[in-house]
């Protein structure tokens, strides 16, 4: 009997991750169309990821992600790093403001790179020599 119940919740367990899955895959493509879109890393700093996505131009003012599993996941402005959406604790966004404000002008071009001149690549080399 427990080999059976134990069976049944690991068969629940892989349907409802499936499930999750598709779900997510489905509201991107609701979102984005077929062409998902590019997310490129900026900097991980003890599982926090910052992110610079290719969105729509009118999708939002410019801006990056940082996201750290489900504690934080904020967008910020690249104007003045005010919060968009999202949420993010007070010493999280203290140090990331020690870190991202003396590179805000590479950060903005890096989005402008991205997202007004549609290349990836050339974002991902002012990337790579971001911190460098």
């Amino acid at each position: 009997m427990a080999a059976v119940t134990e069976e049944f919740l690991h068969a629940l367990c892989e349907a409802i991750f499936r499930a999750e899955k598709e779900a997510s895959e489905e509201r991107r493509r609701e979102r984005f169309g077929d062409s998902f879109p590019v997310e490129l890393v900026v900097l991980r700093y003890d599982r926090v990821r910052v992110e610079v996505r290719r969105e729509s131009v009118r999708h939002n003012e410019p801006h990056l992600h940082i996201t750290h599993s489900d504690k934080i996941d904020v967008s910020l402005s690249l104007n003045d790093f005010r919060v968009l959406a999202g949420e993010i604790d007070r010493r999280t966004m203290k140090h990331m403001l020690r870190v991202l404000e003396p590179v805000q002008p590479k950060l903005m071009e890096i989005w402008n790179t991205l997202n007004e001149q549609d290349n990836s690549v050339g974002a991902e080399r002012l990337i790579n020599s971001l911190f460098g």
